[in-house]
């Protein structure tokens, strides 16, 4: 039976309407494979509900009150408002093996659904030594940014030093704490050391720089040395109290050279005290060569990364707002009145770049890399 024209008509005109609503607004969207998971979109559109009503876990590498897990702590009380989202930031603590055990987990357990983010302290030090149980690559994290400080070296004020040339002269036999022989941390304070020739007793195995903070309390070692965050978060107070006394700085790499970190310029570096101590005739010791790439190492001392594999647009929408969150005034203050010093903020893409850049330029000197490969497996002394 054949309908009349009209009724033709009317069918046609509901048709248009009814593509014309189905119709996306606002650009073309592609629907998902059937079986394959839509994956998370960045800042724009309904993507930036991804981490509506989720949790964020900063996974810290290290024990509660060390100089990373302040930070990770102090990034869950302010980075959520700079998430798409808002998103509930929570922090974990998985220590163990000096740090090994947390970078481990996020490079190999860790979900790639960017729900989890690794904050680390020393990322390289255990890969560049190949120590045991290394299962990561530094460079192949997706680096949301990191930080960039010096450390502080100190003792105990029952030792009667107080200064780096007291230091380079002592006949004591100190002992100094660590974390693990293959961390950059115990290599660093060790080759100082080392470089000066002086006998010490090291002992290592603490969970984290809040342990060897009571340690030091208790006596149980008297030279340590630390990064600017736990220093002035942790130890000033005890140097105020007249338990401990600075005695140099490790230094910044900056422009192909070794010199101080202005947010502390009165200590020397490392490397100031050994030539006063030792002469120029120092610059040519595998300890002097070795204490660079330990250097370089610092230029991110604190990483903020996801595990490979992470979506990129994910990995972009967290940069950004790592980025935002460290350009936050009220986060800066913050971050200035607990810790007690600026921040030194180095963005994602910028930090993808050093890693890799590092993680090479560690290599170049054979002898000094084979004398911390050779120190990482020494668990005394």
């Amino acid at each position: 039976m054949r309908l009349p024209r009209a009724l033709l008509a009317l069918a046609g005109l509901l048709a248009l309407l009814l593509a014309a609503c189905a119709a996306p607004t606002g650009g073309s969207v592609s629907a998902p494979r059937s079986g394959a998971a839509a994956k998370p979109q960045a800042r724009s559109g309904a993507g930036g509900d991804y981490f509506a009503g989720k949790t964020v876990t900063l996974q810290v590498n290290y024990s509660a009150g060390g100089p990373t897990d302040v930070t990770a702590r102090m990034l869950a009380q302010h980075m959520d408002k700079h998430i798409p989202g808002r998103p509930q930031l929570v922090v974990e603590n998985k220590a163990g093996a000096g740090g090994l055990v947390g970078k481990n987990y996020i490079y190999n357990v860790a979900k790639k659904d960017g729900l989890t983010i690794g904050v680390f302290s020393a990322a390289f030090g255990h890969q560049l030594v190949g120590g045991d149980g290394v299962q990561y690559d530094a460079s192949k994290y997706n680096w949301l940014g990191g930080l960039a400080e010096t450390s502080v070296a100190f003792v105990g004020t029952g030792t009667g030093i107080r200064t780096g040339r007291e230091l380079a002269n002592t006949t004591l036999e100190l002992v100094a704490g660590g974390l693990a022989p293959d961390t950059t941390k115990d290599m660093s304070l060790r080759t100082f050391l080392n470089m000066l020739g002086l006998k010490y007793k090291y002992v290592t195995g603490y969970p984290g720089s809040a342990d060897v903070r009571l340690a030091f309390q208790r006596g149980e070692v008297n030279f340590y040395e630390d990064s600017l965050t736990s220093w002035f978060g942790g130890f000033v107070p005890m140097m105020k109290d007249g338990v401990l006394v600075p005695l140099a700085q490790k230094g910044m790499y900056k422009n192909g050279q070794i010199v101080r970190d202005p947010r502390v310029p009165d200590y020397p570096t490392y490397q100031e005290i050994a030539v006063e101590a030792r002469g120029e005739s120092v610059k040519q010791t595998v300890e002097y060569r070795a204490m660079v790439p330990l250097i370089q190492l610092d230029m991110m001392l604190l990483a903020v990364v996801y595990p490979p594999g992470v979506d990129p647009a994910v990995v972009e929408t967290m940069r950004q707002g790592l980025a935002d969150t460290y350009a936050d005034p009220e986060f800066r203050e913050a971050f200035e009145k607990q810790l007690g010093f600026p921040y030194e903020f180095v963005p994602g893409a910028e930090a993808q770049g050093l890693a890799e850049q590092i993680i090479k330029n560690a290599s170049e000197d054979t002898e000094a890399l084979d004398y911390l490969r050779r120190l990482s497996r020494e668990k005394s002394n």
